[in-house]
């Protein structure tokens, strides 16, 4: 009886598709009811319909980065739409489509396209590519990215993001790049990315160790009843803010990832007291809508980051800015972090007055006033 039914509900939807009239495809939601007509059967052939074909290759062009645009080109493999995929796949490489489109590529067999982007002399591209490549989940495409890393001809930023994207989630692989650290195997000039990613590791005995290993300052740090009393250097605090962990988690103008609260204007909002202990003691107040969460997948993947939840999906923001939405059916256990996702300790890979050059540049940073 439902097999019956099914058929009819696929040969009505068959009639409609071909009834509508060709001049009426010209309309985008005609094109869209077209698209979502045949993703709902299994068996159409989109070869045996030049309607259909017309209103997909009208759709996927007005459509980029569409809700249906990847479905579209992975149901019907649609190899001749690789460049858009591409694009998608470096321009969202941050977002849970990025990531998608990346794995696409693979799918599509044009996996090479990111190691030819990885390999291009823009440096942009190529840093874009490398995260790509990260969640393609080709061991092929992967190894390109330690070519990269150990390449001293290619520009720093472009490996650092390749050596961002071989350990930036992986607690296992973090403990290795901890090794190849203290082992002297890493290049000068990618320290301070290993030291981003070392501190901000899941494993509190890989963040314990980085914290020893990349600390500025031995000893014990001066108390915040001390360090208010000290001016700083704005100038030199910027500076810091873009180049220490901070603009890995926090944006500030543009300047860094969207990840935790926007600090942009900070000091509006929070006094030198405050910032100082927002720093150096970060779990005592955790700003709402930042809470932490522990995911553990059906196949046994964990996954750490700030939630956001819709009806039947969960969508995870994690530590660096990266997005991965997960169904709700998929996740095997959810719980809430007591602590904060700002893992203590991070202000030691700072001297005591770099901290308050910093905590300068923040106390700076207020709402514009009129006519200024």
């Amino acid at each position: 009886m439902r097999a019956h039914l099914f058929c009819a509900v696929a040969s009505a939807a068959r009639a409609l598709l071909l009834s509508i009239p060709s001049a009426a495809l010209a309309d985008e939601a005609k094109d869209a009811l077209i698209v979502e007509t045949i993703l709902r059967l299994d068996d159409f052939d989109l070869g045996g319909s030049a309607k259909a074909q017309a209103a997909v290759g009208r759709y996927l062009e007005t459509n980029w980065a569409g809700e249906r645009y990847l479905d579209l080109i992975r149901r019907f493999a649609l190899k001749t739409e690789t460049p858009g995929v591409l694009r998608l796949a470096l321009e969202k490489a941050d977002a849970p489509i990025g990531a998608d489109a990346a794995v696409l590529l693979v799918e599509l067999g044009a996996g090479e396209l990111l190691v030819k982007a990885l390999g291009g002399e823009d440096a942009t591209t190529a840093a874009r590519a490398a995260k790509a490549i990260s969640h393609a989940g080709d061991p092929a495409l992967a190894a390109e990215l330690e070519k990269v890393v150990g390449d001293g001809s290619r520009p720093a930023a472009v490996r650092s993001a390749a050596l961002s994207a071989i350990y930036g989630t992986d607690p296992d692989k973090q403990a290795k790049l901890l090794a190849k650290v203290k082992a002297g195997q890493l290049a000068d000039d990618l320290k301070q990315t290993a030291s981003d990613l070392l501190m901000l590791s899941r494993d509190p005995k890989v963040r314990e160790e980085a914290q020893s290993l990349f600390a500025a300052s031995q000893g014990a740090y001066p108390a915040v009843s001390e360090l208010v009393k000290r001016s700083g250097d704005a100038e030199h605090g910027k500076v810091l803010f873009a180049t220490k962990t901070c603009s890995v988690c926090h944006q500030v103008g543009g300047v860094g990832i969207n990840f935790g609260p926007g600090l942009s204007e900070i000091g509006d909002k929070l006094n030198k007291q405050a910032l100082y202990q927002a720093i150096m003691e970060p779990s005592a107040a955790i700003s709402m809508g930042f809470e932490g969460w522990e995911l553990t997948l059906d196949d046994g993947t964990p996954l750490l980051g700030i939630v956001a939840e819709t009806e039947e999906a969960l969508t995870l923001t994690m530590i660096g800015g990266a997005q991965r939405k997960v169904l709700k059916s998929a996740v095997t256990s959810k719980k809430k972090l007591a602590e904060s996702l700002m893992f203590p300790g991070l202000h030691r890979v700072m001297t005591p007055d770099e901290l308050v050059d910093l905590v300068e540049y923040l106390s700076s940073l207020k709402k514009a006033q009129p006519g200024s």
